[in-house]
């Protein structure tokens, strides 16, 4: 994430339009190092949200609301005590460094003016939110607290004094293309000039030292050690026209464009070099909703890994069991052959009981084949005895046979259940329909007690995607299987059409008819959508079945999401997505 001094100029700029002069009416730490503070303005409440995360460290203007912990951590008692109240006197950024200063003004316990600072300091893994008394420049508190064993230049710890971060940079504005030279030149020769701008001079992050080379017309590969005059000037004219605009701040907010169009990343000004788009946006709302959409895909891939382990976990107890019955099972043949034995010893008692010694085996004649056989005998016992041991044996593995048989076909039900998770969780796109199956999988006991206690009190709201065709059929399609069960069982009609790829895991679909017979083409649309929230969805011309929801229906006692049906006929489709779709109110989850 792009996030360097330029795009924190931009922020600035903003903020101090905005924010100058109000009040802070509430501090939260929703997260370990994050920061909200609300303001409240004539007929506006602005949240501004300070992060020191390592990867996302950041500060902007939010309109997402987070959930607070119930009790705050300490750093967000302490700035409460300092901060809310307080009135703002201004935003400060030292050059274009990666520091903010948010100057406050507030009362002290004997109600006299006192001016504090929170600092955020917006360093990658180094990123910190620093609360200090402006007037002793001591600090007061840090979101993280380290000493001297950490760093060797500074501690931040409460009563401590404040040190900046060192500036490493130089300042990017006043310089001549002369000092701008040999600035660069004091670099090793092989790095890239790139790297080298951004290593040199703050506020340049590694997307906007790219877009320094690309404005001034040379190789995107250029080194330093092919750079002579003309090239030096040349990179120096288009870095002080940059930051000529940024020192005038006449900021361009721009998103990076991802695949598909969508929003990967932002800068302060028009970018060439990548695929980008200006929108005349603001640049802490860029910021935000960039931010956000990178916060949920983090979040969606890590919830996604621990449902796929819970999910793999369950798989590898299931695969133990499913042995033990297929060799439980397979003992029904040894079980006949035990059988077999114990009857040939039966006919030839009349022979056996004749002869006072008992050995180890025998030979006999098998009535079944006519061949001879031998069959081993325990010594200890007589030959009726010898027979009885025989025929409990084949008794005890033939009822465990039997019970395997059994047990099997509910074990492979399950294994066909734990495919269906498994593609639901593929398959989900965001938090909350992880949500949902995350509460199937605690409701069906796959998720480790501590892991299910997590879950939220209120049910997940179910939302199959309600979608419309080209000629204005309705669809639902239900991407888990408890939505599958809403979509099929209770948004579903006996004279809708019903969809699904077929022989594996993937989405019910219904094609909501009312009683009007349903294009091609719409057939064909909806097909692909289920083909899509499939197993399948990275094949072609995948087999789609579909019926009328009247010959949908769910055995008793089956798990979500499992139906049989009849009367099918199958249409092939290319898996095809969709786009964001508002849920209508059935589509809600509306019963």
């Amino acid at each position: 994430m792009p996030y360097d001094g330029l795009v924190l100029a931009a922020v600035r700029r903003e903020l101090e339009e905005k924010l100058a002069g109000s009040r802070i009416q509430r501090v939260q730490q929703p997260e370990k190092l994050t920061l909200v503070l609300q303001f409240r303005t004539p007929g506006t409440t602005y949240h501004l949200l300070l992060s020191a995360h390592p990867q996302q460290a950041r500060v902007h203007l939010t309109g997402e609301r987070l959930e607070n912990p119930l009790s705050p951590p300490l750093f967000c008692s302490v700035c409460r005590k300092h901060l809310e109240g307080g009135r703002v006197e201004a935003f400060v950024q030292p050059g274009f460094e990666r520091v903010l200063m948010l100057a406050v003004l507030s009362r002290d316990e004997l109600g006299r003016d006192s001016k504090k600072l929170l600092i955020a300091e917006i360093m990658g893994r180094h990123s910190n939110l620093v609360l200090v008394d402006a007037e002793t420049g001591l600090i007061l508190d840090a979101v993280k607290r380290y000493t001297h064993a950490v760093s060797r230049y500074r501690e931040v710890l409460p009563g401590t004094p404040y040190l900046a971060p060192p500036r490493e940079k130089a300042s990017p504005l006043g310089l001549s293309p002369e000092m701008f030279g040999e600035l660069l030149l004091e670099l090793p020769v092989h790095l890239p000039v790139w790297e080298a701008l951004q290593r040199r001079f703050e506020g340049l992050s590694p997307l906007t030292a790219r877009e320094v080379v690309h404005r001034s017309g040379l190789d995107a590969a250029l080194t330093l050690n092919y750079c002579g005059e003309h090239e030096l000037f040349a990179l120096w004219e288009a870095y002080a026209r940059l930051f000529a605009q940024a020192g005038a701040e006449l900021f361009e907010p721009t998103v990076l464009l991802g695949p598909g169009g969508a929003a990967a990343d932002f800068a302060a000004f028009r970018v060439g070099h990548r695929e980008s788009r200006t929108e005349g946006e603001e640049m802490n709302a860029l910021v935000d909703r960039v931010s956000r959409a990178r916060a949920s895909g983090e979040r969606v891939k890590g919830l996604r890994e621990g449902l796929l382990g819970a999910v793999s976990r369950a798989r590898k107890r299931l695969e133990k069991r499913l042995e033990g019955c297929h060799g439980a099972a397979a003992n029904g043949v040894k079980a006949g052959e035990l059988r077999r034995l114990g009857e040939v010893l039966t006919a030839n008692l009349y022979r056996l009981d004749g002869n006072p010694e008992r050995a180890e085996g025998v030979v006999l004649e098998d009535f079944h084949t006519g061949r001879p056989v031998e069959i081993a005998l325990d010594p200890r016992l007589s030959p009726a005895q010898n027979a009885q041991v025989y025929f409990k044996r084949y008794n005890k593995l033939r009822k465990g046979a039997e019970r395997a048989r059994a047990e099997l076909a509910e074990l492979e039900a399950e294994a066909a259940y734990l495919d269906a998770l498994e593609t639901a969780i593929a398959l989900a796109e965001t938090p909350a329909d992880l949500d949902e199956v995350r509460e199937e999988l605690a409701g069906a006991g796959y998720l480790r007690e501590k892991a299910a206690a997590r879950r939220p009190k209120k049910p997940a709201e179910l939302r199959p995607l309600e979608l419309v065709t080209a000629d204005g059929t309705v669809v639902y399609v239900g991407r888990n299987n408890r939505q599958n069960e809403l979509v099929t069982f209770k948004l579903g009609r006996p004279d809708d059409l019903w969809l699904h790829a077929k022989n594996i895991p993937g989405a019910h679909v219904i094609i909501r008819t009312g009683g009007r017979a349903v294009s091609d083409a719409a057939l064909l649309e909806a097909a692909a959508w289920a083909a899509y929230y499939s197993k399948s969805r990275q094949g072609r011309k995948v087999p789609v079945d579909y019926t009328l929801r009247k010959y949908v229906q769910k055995p008793k006692g089956a798990r979500p999401g499992f139906v049989i049906y009849t009367h099918e006929k199958t249409v092939l489709a290319d898996p095809r997505p969709v786009g964001p779709a508002a849920p209508g109110p059935e589509g809600s989850g509306g019963r």
